[in-house]
């Protein structure tokens, strides 16, 4: 599929594969840049990374790189960028030698090396196999081929895809021997037609094909020049896409991209485990020998658990075949001759639930990868995921996973990061086996490294997905050919190890396929004694016979260093090579790790961690167990790593730590020599409180222990954070803290305690915070003869009053025991007149306690003296207000209220009365008698009514009636409405009366026009002859007139067309009326059409909805057309002494122009005020013929014609 997301794939993980000569690190790898289908506009890119610090050179042809040598941090990954725009390393071509174009890359210490070719998000990569484990004989790896439709949607265009091979030679005069499955792209090889190619070192060699080359032989033989050399051989294909062989994906494919392994490194059995979220994978199975036996999952008839299996498995296959299945659950196949697995993931869409290509359920597209027998697993393996920025652009990859295939004895000890897996290892039935899929995602984006480590072998393969993008690798490979080998054992513990360790005894065993008649041993490039007739001991390896050969004694190397083991044997049955075959072996000598560590602190306090931090020289390989001893009686603490951790003494004393230390070879183990530390007594922290209350001051006590020293610190938490204040620091133990709690609640209170040397404990107490009960109480308005009770209106938190406690203090000590109380209420007797202080205390069930205090609680006397003054003492009106002023007095406190009274009835209560307060009072309004008395009353009172603390004044006042003014009710009127007389009633003796407002005088008289439109109020004010007054108010609303233009005066031609009024009117609901009505097409509409006869003055009459009508005028003028004579004779005869134009004179914008036969003009004039007279410039013209031009406009066409002149 046509992508633009970068894949990284396998490079998105590297691999370390400890303790294997035969592992893929090595110093010397050599890797070709195959043919992809987006040719040179691709890129590669070679990630390298070490366990150690290193250099490495990388040249093509020859010739460095830009940048060689580059430098290698341990556990770092350097990405080296491969631009065939740049170098000349691309290999596009099918059937060419290509010289110059091999990339060799080459360490001073061992890497492990990862290719990768991409572009528009295709992409495939590949683990690159170190020269030492390369092989000679190999059989292709790829898939059925197809081809895509590129820009289907804009210029589509087919783009072939092609099955490929590509072969490196790495030595010189190397003849390839290839037998191909498939005809070449070119048709210059058919299929199964063997054919030879000659390589010398660094050339490279391709061949293509439109079908699947899968199962094609690829030997290296003997030729004239020597041969048998071991070569490096990739597959894969250019693009491809697949759901299953027998269903392709013309849109969703990548590039494959895979080193092929050697048929010497195949095994027999093998363990696979599902991809994770996949509907199936596919397999295929690769055979290098004739009549090889197969059987999936315990059966020779049933390959695949599900999906679409080509059919069942034949009793026997023979070399170059290959089978495949699909499946989605783990399988156990065995084979009774080596093979090769390989495991395909499928295109994105070949997925049911991926709809939605651009959000898909279960991303990922085309993968290939070689899978390892169990024969050759590993311990310890380290990962690298989520590498997405390593090249750009990035790649679309967002879920990483890893799946591991182990014995169920070793599941117990693998470990990832040092931690247990999150998820569950499942079980493969019929198997000792179990299988997980572990989802790498989050920790990948802190930490890309995964280290796997367990006590036993195991494969695993890290891979992950993003949206139409996958990688995919296995994690680590141990390329060794099992039956023929030189080995390593250590004669004290009787172990195979890959290294040897100084001042060890080792053995060195040899494995052949074969018994030899001659073997020759070389150490370190010197030849020892030749053996004629070597001794061999028979040895069944996976139901083949194998024979080894002990070299004739052990070895002890006292020095660390490098060395190469050799050995020269004779095949008895050579297969086209010479017999003279060597196996090597290259091994370094190591000391033992030396143990070392450091504590953060040699002397230290109990319960406090202690950071112990390794120290320890691996000596040049990786340590691989720490095992810790604290001499705490805690026994043995084995770690994995040797990153910085914490251990906690949690009891004092003197104790003895130890550290032993083992590393992957196997030298030692090492242990340290023992350090001490001292544990001391901690102090014993506590404390306590005073009760907890919200808003209330909370003091804390100490109460703690030092059990050995002086406590100097004493640190306070407490568990108010925000507040001010919450963290309380003291060095003297005098000081009391405290601290005040805003809201109710559990606090979380911590004292920590410190000693001057150090040691330090905690105590914490929940503390519960109570809210305080809320007081508060009434006081009375009392004098002093007044029992005084205080209403108590106190309650708790919640509301209730269950549980709480009172007391009173009447501020009144000279009463004795009587001036406090318990009781809810608070009664008292005073016996002075004066200001009291009353004090309230409150407490609730938690002994939370709340004071109110009213200070200024007064005690009146009991002589209040009522008195008032009228403020206006003039005549009273009745209706009308009146004033009055207090001034009653009181000889000690204040009077509590007053209450005024007008013939009994009170009228105004005053609880807060002032000395000089006035007062607005009103009888009533009565119109007769012409007067009436009343009774006006003043009642004070300065303590509880109910005893009496009162007085009382009475004054009679006379009231006198009030007139009642009335005019008539006032209707709407018109603007333009006369003006009318109002008429109110008709006036009694010494009575007198006025009117105003807007728009009437006083007498009045109303007139609309001087008002204005809008709505008025019109006051009409009545005097009696005793003075008092009344007056009515009444509103006037004077409506408003239409606002109307009849247009300007219109001109009309005889006999022209009709014209339009041009009137405008505003106003709501308007009618029309246009007089007289002759000469107009209707007299209802603001502009009908009009054309009289004669002139006419028209009238346009507009009534509002309201019925208030306005007019205005319009004149219209009828225009007769013009009569033009075509004679007159100017000849003093007093006859047509003029050139006379009938009705010219309407139309006084009319030009007129005579011209002579010449065309000259002899008169013009704009309007014809004077008639032409036959003159020109004072000059009589002569008689003849003229000709004229009128334009009288108003709409009257232009006259022309000829005019003659007589004389």
């Amino acid at each position: 599929m046509k992508r633009w997301r970068l894949v990284l794939w396998l490079l998105l993980s590297f691999t370390f594969a400890y303790g294997q000569n035969t592992s893929n690190k090595g110093t010397e790898f050599w890797v070709a840049y195959p043919a992809h289908v987006d040719g040179d506009n691709s890129r590669l890119y070679l990630y390298i990374t070490s366990d150690v610090n290193t250099k490495v050179e990388v040249s093509i042809g020859g010739t460095k790189i830009s940048g060689s040598p580059f430098t290698i941090s341990a556990n770092a990954i350097k990405a080296i960028l491969i631009d065939p725009k740049l170098l000349n390393v691309y290999v596009g071509t099918s059937d060419e030698i290509e010289q110059d174009k091999a990339i060799l890359i080459t360490a001073e210490k061992p890497v492990v090396v990862y290719s990768h070719i991409f572009h528009a998000a295709r992409s495939g990569a590949t683990l690159v196999l170190p020269t030492k484990v390369l092989g000679r004989e190999y059989y292709v790896s790829a898939y059925v081929q197809n081809s895509y439709i590129e820009s289907p949607d804009r210029n589509p265009r087919l783009v072939q895809g092609y099955s490929e091979f590509t072969i490196i030679g790495v030595a010189d005069h190397t003849q390839v021997e290839i037998t191909p499955k498939a005809r070449e792209r070119n048709g210059r090889h058919q299929a199964g037609l063997t054919f030879t190619k000659e390589l010398m070192k660094g050339e490279i060699y391709q061949y293509q094909s439109t079908e699947d080359l899968s199962g094609t032989h690829i030997v290296s033989v003997a030729g004239a020049a020597g041969g048998c050399q071991p070569i490096a051989v990739f597959s894969g294909s250019s693009w491809v896409g697949f759901c299953s062989s027998e269903v392709s994906s013309t849109q969703g494919g990548d590039n494959l991209y895979q080193q092929l392994y050697p048929t010497s490194a195949w095994g027999k059995e093998f363990m696979t485990a599902p991809m994770i979220n996949k509907p199936h994978d596919i397999f295929r199975v690769y055979f290098s020998k004739d009549n090889t036996s197969l059987t999936i999952n315990g059966t020779l008839i049933n390959a695949g658990s599900s999906g679409f299996s080509p059919g069942p498995l034949k009793n026997s296959y023979n070399k170059g075949e290959f089978f495949e299945f699909s499946s989605s659950q783990p399988n156990h196949i065995v084979a009774s001759e080596p093979i090769s697995l390989v495991q395909y993931q499928i295109s994105q869409g070949c997925d049911p639930l991926n709809v939605n290509s651009n959000n898909p359920v279960h991303p990922g597209d085309p993968e290939m990868t070689i899978l390892n027998p169990l024969e050759q697993t590993l311990s310890r393996i380290t990962v690298y995921s989520a590498l997405r920025d390593q090249v750009s652009p990035r790649t679309q990859i967002t879920q990483h996973f890893i799946n591991v295939i182990i014995k169920n004895d070793y599941i117990s000890s693998f470990r990832i990061n040092g931690a247990v897996p999150v998820a569950a290892f499942v079980p493969i039935a019929g198997s000792v086996y179990s299988y997980l899929q572990e989802n790498v995602t989050q920790v990948s984006l802190l930490k890309p490294t995964h280290t796997l480590i367990a006590n036993g072998g195991f494969s695993a393969i890290a891979y992950g997905y993003g949206s139409v993008e996958s990688y995919g690798y296995l994690a680590g490979a141990d390329v060794r050919n099992l039956f023929q080998n030189i080995e390593i054992i250590n004669t004290t513990t009787g172990l195979k190890t890959p290294d040897v360790c100084t001042n060890a005894s080792s053995e060195f065993v040899l494995t052949l396929p074969y018994p030899t008649s001659s073997l020759t041993w070389v150490i370190d490039g010197v030849p020892q004694p030749a053996l004629t007739t070597p001794v061999a001991t028979p040895v069944v390896i996976d139901g083949v016979t194998v024979y080894t050969y002990h070299y004739h004694q052990p070895l002890v190397f006292n020095a660390p260093g490098k060395h190469k083991m050799k050995v020269e044997a004779i095949n008895p049955n050579p297969s086209g090579c010479e017999p003279k075959e060597e196996v090597s072996l290259d091994f370094e000598v190591f000391a033992p790790a030396v143990a070392d560590f450091r504590m953060s602190s040699t002397n230290s306090c109990t319960g406090t961690a202690v950071t112990f931090t390794d120290k320890s020289d691996p000596k040049g390989k990786a340590i691989l167990k720490w095992t810790w001893n604290f001499g705490d009686g805690t026994g043995d603490l084995v770690r994995d790593n040797g990153a910085p951790f914490e251990h906690i003494y949690v009891r004092d004393g003197e104790f003895t730590v130890r550290l032993k230390v083992d590393n992957e070879n196997g030298c030692g183990p090492s242990s340290s020599l023992p350090k001490q530390i001292h544990v001391k007594k901690v102090p014993e922290a506590n404390f306590d409180h005073t009760d907890a209350c919200v808003r209330k001051p909370v003091k804390f006590r100490d109460l703690s222990v030092p059990k050995e020293g002086v406590i100097n610190k004493w640190y306070w938490d407490f568990g108010d954070p925000g507040s001010a204040g919450n963290i309380f620091e003291i060095a003297d133990p005098a000081e009391i803290p405290e601290h005040t709690y805003a809201e109710s609640g559990t606090y979380t209170v911590t004292l920590k305690v410190e000693r001057s040397d150090g040691c330090t404990d905690d105590f914490t107490v929940q503390l519960r915070v109570n809210k305080l009960p809320e007081v508060d109480f009434e006081s009375p308005e009392a004098c002093v003869s007044d029992v005084i009770v205080f209403e108590n209106l106190s309650e708790d938190h919640d509301g209730s009053t269950l549980n709480l406690r009172y007391l009173w203090d009447f501020g009144d000590p000279g009463s004795g025991a009587l001036n406090t109380s318990t009781d809810r209420e608070g009664r008292h007797q005073y016996r002075i007149a004066r200001k009291y202080k009353v004090t309230l205390t409150v407490t609730n069930a938690a002994g939370c306690s709340v004071t109110k205090e009213n200070d200024s609680f007064e005690l009146s006397s009991s002589d209040p003296v009522a008195s008032f003054e009228l403020v206006e003492p003039g005549v009273l009106c009745s209706g009308q207000s009146f004033k009055v002023k207090n001034t009653s007095t009181l000889s000690s406190g204040k009077i509590r209220s007053l209450e005024w009274f007008l013939d009994g009835v009170s009228q105004l209560i005053d609880n807060a009365p002032v000395l000089n307060k006035v007062y607005t009072l009103n009888y009533g309004a009565f119109v007769s008698p012409e007067s009436q008395p009343v009774i006006l009353k003043l009642v004070v009172n300065s303590g509880l009514i109910t005893r009496g603390c009162t007085d009382t004044k009475i004054q009679q006042l006379t009231f006198h009636a009030i007139p009642v003014a009335h005019f008539n009710i006032l209707q709407e009127v018109c603007l333009n409405q006369d003006g009318f007389q109002v008429n109110a009633d008709a006036l009694k003796t010494g009575e007198s009366s006025i009117f105003s407002g807007t728009g009437i005088s006083s007498d009045g008289f109303f007139n609309p026009i001087l008002a204005g439109a809008g709505t008025h109020t019109i006051k009409y004010k009545l005097k009696s002859a005793s003075g008092c007054t009344d007056e009515q108010l009444q509103d006037i609303k004077v409506l408003p007139l239409p606002e109307i233009d009849a247009g300007s005066d219109l001109v009309v031609l005889v006999a022209g067309k009709e014209k339009p009024m041009n009137a405008s009117a505003s106003g709501a609901g308007l009618e029309y009326k246009w007089t007289p009505s002759a000469g107009l097409s209707r007299d209802d509409v603001l502009n009908p059409m009009v054309k009289p006869d004669q002139d006419t003055e028209y009238t346009l009459t507009v009534r509002s909805a309201n019925g208030c009508s306005v007019s205005d005028l319009v004149k219209v003028k009828v225009l007769d057309d013009i009569r033009v004579p075509n004679a007159f004779s100017p000849n003093g005869d007093g006859l047509n002494e003029v050139w006379n134009i009938e009705n010219i004179d309407s139309y006084p914008a009319a030009t007129v122009e005579i011209y002579n036969r010449y065309g000259q003009r002899v008169f013009s004039s704009h309007g014809y005020a004077r008639p032409f007279d036959g003159t020109f410039e004072g000059q009589v013209l002569p008689v003849g013929t003229y000709y004229y031009l009128i334009r009288p406009h108003n709409g009257r066409k232009d006259k022309s014609g000829a005019l003659t002149l007589i004389r």
